[in-house]
């Protein structure tokens, strides 16, 4: 999907960088992803899912091996030295296991993109990138989805899309 510069700085209420490529990541066992590359007027959004549920596998050892492996395998084709990679950083909710599982995906990311030697690496918590884009911080996924769907005049229907949509236009933010 293609949307004008103007549009998501009036949006955000942000500046965007031109000319750079930013990659949001939103580290789970359903992984949304995208690509955000601008110009002098557009903002390319590339997005996808990757999807690492692997119930099937009663072994919790094995199927948390297997799934680090394939996310192993799929940053490794995704993150190029080119991005800025933005990974959306793990809180604590109620579950240790998951706790550790979100943030050793995260640092498989983390560890790839710095030996592709990526410009900038930035770590966020969801809110973080929410309130960077003005948006609902300590609301339900739906809500933040249909808020970013409303004003990129989208119809993304999967909430893992859209964080990483949100990272990765934060990696676009131009500082002050």
């Amino acid at each position: 999907m293609k949307i004008k510069i103007k549009n998501i700085e009036k949006q955000f209420n942000i500046k965007v960088k031109r000319n750079t490529i930013s990659l949001g990541l939103d580290t789970a066992t359903k992984t949304g992803y995208c690509i955000a590359k601008s110009n002098k007027t557009y903002i390319n959004f590339d997005v996808g899912y990757i999807n690492l549920s692997l119930k099937e596998i009663k072994d919790r050892k094995l199927r948390n091996a297997l799934r680090y492996e394939e996310i192993y395998l799929r940053f490794k084709t995704l993150i190029k030295a080119e991005q800025i990679v933005v990974i959306e950083d793990v809180f604590f909710g109620r579950n240790a296991q998951t706790l550790i599982l979100l943030a050793r995906l995260g640092a498989i990311a983390w560890v790839i993109a710095k030996e592709k030697k990526c410009k900038t690496l930035i770590w966020k918590t969801a809110v973080q990138a929410r309130k960077a884009l003005e948006l609902p911080c300590n609301k339900k996924k739906i809500v933040v989805m249909k808020e970013v769907n409303k004003r990129l005049k989208t119809k993304i229907k999967n909430d893992d899309i859209v964080d990483a949509i949100v990272l990765s236009i934060n990696g676009l933010i131009k500082e002050n």
